[in-house]
């Protein structure tokens, strides 16, 4: 084996023994060994250079063994390494993580954005860099990446389309890179949904899905796509954009799925259909609890819209599991339900489940950014890793 050869052996060692460690609540290096089929004296050799890095964190000993042997040194990886930045610009909230690399949030904030401009958002954004920069929040780097959860098509590191901001004359990424140092990383809002699902393993199920689909129905609606454990993002970054899908089209103009199933499509036709204004979700859900004819046929129609959605993605990726991110299922539970018997109408030998994973609702996006970061940062980007709450 020659020289580069070697290099790169070693490098791919190190990788699969950092994976270990991120993965492990705890292990020792004799554990790392078999696990990795790998020689004692390869893993030893990995660890120093590891700890070296401060990457290791020291549990103290183990066990002792059922022969009287030695305690093992318990280890992981560090998860007071470093944390990561996450932003996700909404169009009325941008809402704001602070996360170790290791996946747990440190601090999150919310601001309302509502009637801002993208610059305005972004000057909001440069100040929560500038009043965390220099902090290390209890982690040996402080600050090492920033995440932008953007709701429109990212290609390049720059947002292609987006309905609620005019990004045309701003380039997002360069802006927060001067202010903060750091590598800063765009990526669509569903598509990081998609990666928390599978990064921080958010499904009461003990399967493993390698094969997801995150619909994410807010302002608008798009999809975040996995594919035997990868994301998925098309040409220029365009895959998942089902909201935009026709359904029909009205005085040759089309009429598209977000222009009749999301939230703010939702609020405008109820709006039309009562004479009364309906200015954000909260309004929207009391309509709901009084239980008109009106809402309820509003929601009939919503359900059975989202049901179609959902059995069109189906049809065409032929997932795993479709999980559903809506704001109104998490104040309105029944939804889901409802939802799933309507597309087991439309589906009933479909294998693929449809699931709600509640407690990602507000966060999918934030920690789904975060991790993917890191997942740069450790240059692990396309193998297993377990996130932590």
């Amino acid at each position: 084996m020659d020289k580069s050869d070697q290099i790169t052996m070693r490098d791919h060692n190190q990788r699969l023994v950092l994976q270990a460690l991120f993965n492990a609540k705890e292990t020792s290096r004799a554990q790392i060994a078999v696990d990795l089929n790998l020689h004692k004296s390869t893993i030893s050799s990995i660890y120093r250079d590891l700890d070296k890095l401060e990457f290791i964190e020291d549990l103290g000993e183990g066990v002792t063994t059922e022969t009287g042997g030695r305690k093992a040194k318990m280890i992981r990886f560090n998860r007071k390494y470093g944390y990561v930045m996450s932003f996700d610009m909404g169009r009325h909230h941008l809402r704001m993580a602070l996360v170790r690399l290791s996946g747990e949030v440190i601090f999150q904030s919310s601001d309302s954005v509502k009637d801002m401009s993208v610059l305005e958002v972004l000057e909001l954004m440069n100040q929560h860099v500038k009043d965390n920069k220099h902090k290390k929040h209890g982690t040996k780097e402080g600050l090492m990446g920033i995440a932008v959860g953007i709701h429109g098509v990212v290609d390049n590191n720059r947002v292609v389309y987006s309905p609620f901001f005019d990004y045309s004359q701003v380039d997002v990424a360069q802006q927060l890179e001067k202010v903060s140092d750091v590598k800063v990383t765009l990526e669509n809002e569903a598509n990081s949904a998609a990666v928390y699902i599978r990064d921080y393993h958010d499904y009461l199920s003990t399967d493993q899905y390698d094969s997801l689909v995150a619909l994410n129905i807010h302002y608008g609606i798009g999809a975040g796509i996995i594919i035997q454990g990868q994301l998925y993002r098309g040409m220029q970054g365009r895959a998942g954009e089902v909201g935009r899908s026709i359904v029909n089209m009205t005085n040759n103009e089309p009429v598209r799925v977000e222009d009749l199933y999301s939230e703010d499509a939702m609020f405008e036709r109820l709006a039309t259909l009562t004479g009364q204004k309906v200015a954000n979700r909260d309004a929207f859900v009391t309509f709901a609890n009084q239980k008109s004819a009106v809402v309820t046929k509003l929601l009939d129609d919503w359900v059975m819209g989202v049901a179609q959605v959902a059995y069109n993605i189906i049809q065409t990726a032929a997932p795993q599991v479709l999980f559903i991110h809506s704001r109104f299922i998490a104040e309105m539970p029944e939804l889901l339900g409802r939802v799933i018997v309507a597309y087991q109408q439309m589906n009933p030998t479909s294998e693929s489940e449809i699931l709600f994973a509640n407690r990602s609702v507000y966060e999918a996006t934030l920690l789904g950014g975060a991790a993917g970061v890191t997942r740069k940062i450790l240059d692990l980007d396309d193998v297993d890793l377990k996130f932590k709450h």
